[in-house]
């Protein structure tokens, strides 16, 4: 019979929200049909069946976090039976792998093997208490025992409100809001809201990559409002705090002269009004920047496990800004595209982004990143590297001011600074500093974009 899992929809994903069931258990479904809403870092998207039959069994329920590759539910066919489902779902073996540490004796991988029923076997160890589990003995996703590992929670103190009494992330949250189940020094846990002794960071967190933060309560102050983070603004602090505390940054800043960039982009845009084309200032900067990256290809690079991974084909991805966080859909190949190419896609890549439209392939896999906050009036500023990516490219807005021509005359000018984030184990300044001179001489002749 076939399974509904959770899909995979990014590289770092490890788990997803379901938020709502779009078809009710018992009804039927046809392949391609909208079954679920489920939610991501990045995205919220419509779960399509991906086979014919009835919807026979939801296992997940809504607003349940649910690790990658694990059921939510069956499609049960013709002459099919609709299979038990133990507690937690395909997790019972690794559960079973783990209970020799979790539990100290080894029962739980005992009881499994000779077919006991998990659930029987809990409530005859903690003498049929499912919430207490005193023993140690519980069910929870490998992020849900991070975030409590992270945050010196005992999870056996925490009563489950996932199917069969499985801890899910809310469970966690809300002990880590009421302060209690704190671990103290020697393991154990405190249930009565007493915060335990400040303890080193947790190893876990070391080997991620970044030092959780030690967080003041809300004060709940008149006045106050208390607003929970979603789960993508949760993933970019994640990522951009690990990638400022591990990457070496480096900055180069360029002023640009756009006036016969402007001058060109206001000639092309007539000749394309027909075509329903408008480019804006920012494909001329994301074209410059990939035609520059053919004289530093070390700037388009992504920094691995096994070294630098050098890329011939620019993959470019552009931030745009959504109410909820940030998402950086990528134009693939830029450097072969022409101008009137990259507006088009950039601006149905940022319209699908904001409707929470993309598929993961379309913001993955980038090799260098622009960011433009030109649009908001911002005169210079500097961005965050992306990783495993080299750099990235900030964009701040055009102002006039007087510039001296060819003949040391004073005359307006359209100026526009762009700056450079690169990573210093990849490239070094002067790597940083030609690439950036050389983006500046693309944009100052801008009938380079053309060839």
């Amino acid at each position: 019979m076939p399974e509904v899992i959770m899909p995979k929809m990014g590289d770092a994903m490890e788990e997803g929200t379901l938020l709502q069931w779009l078809k009710s258990e018992g009804e039927e479904v046809s392949e391609g049909d909208p079954i679920a809403e489920i939610e991501t870092d990045k995205v919220t998207m419509e779960l399509e069946a991906e086979d014919a039959g009835t919807l026979a069994q939801l296992i997940a329920s809504e607003g349940q976090d649910v690790p990658v590759g694990e059921a939510i539910a069956f499609i049960q066919g013709e002459g099919e039976e609709v299979p038990e489902v133990s507690e937690g779902g395909g997790e019972a073996e690794d559960e079973a792998e783990e209970g020799g540490e979790e539990d100290g004796g080894g029962a739980q991988a005992t009881a499994t093997e000779t077919g006991a029923p998990e659930e029987e076997e809990t409530e005859e160890e903690t003498g049929g208490q499912t919430d207490g589990r005193a023993d140690g003995h519980f069910r929870a996703s490998p992020i849900v025992r991070r975030l409590a590992e992270e945050n010196d929670l005992d999870l056996a103190k925490i009563d489950g409100s996932g199917p069969a009494g499985r801890i899910v992330e809310r469970d966690v949250r809300g002990a880590m809001e009421s302060g209690t189940a704190q671990r103290t020094e020697d393991g154990a846990a405190q249930e009565d809201g007493v915060a335990a002794p400040e303890q080193a960071q947790p190893q876990q967190a070391e080997m991620q990559g970044f030092q959780p933060a030690r967080l003041p309560e809300p004060t709940e102050e008149p006045g106050t409002q208390l607003v929970e983070p979603t789960r993508m603004m949760q993933v970019i602090g994640e990522r951009m705090t690990e990638a400022q505390q591990h990457i070496p940054h480096f900055y180069a800043t360029v002023e640009v002269r756009m006036d016969a960039a402007m001058a060109l982009r206001k000639q092309l845009n007539e000749q394309l009004e027909e075509e329903g084309v408008k480019l804006s200032v920012n494909d001329f900067v994301m074209k410059a920047c990939a035609v520059a990256l053919r004289s530093y290809p070390n700037l388009n690079a992504l920094y691995t496990t096994r070294g630098v991974e050098l890329h011939e084909k620019v993959d470019m991805a552009m931030a745009v800004a959504l109410d909820q966080g940030l998402i950086t859909p990528v134009i693939r190949d830029i450097g072969s595209k022409g101008l009137a190419a990259i507006s088009q896609e950039s601006k149905d890549l940022a319209t699908r982004a904001r409707d929470g439209k993309l598929q993961p392939d379309e913001y993955q896999g980038g090799t260098i990143t622009v960011s433009n906050m030109g649009m908001f009036g911002i005169e210079s500023f500097t961005a965050i590297i992306n990783p495993p990516q080299a750099a990235i490219v900030a964009v701040s807005s055009i102002a006039k001011r007087p510039d001296y021509d060819e003949n040391g005359q004073v005359v307006p000018a359209s100026m526009m600074k762009l700056t450079l984030s690169a990573d210093h184990r990849i490239a070094n300044g002067r790597d940083g500093a030609l690439y950036m001179a050389e983006v500046k001489r693309v944009l100052e002749n801008p009938v380079m974009l053309m060839v």
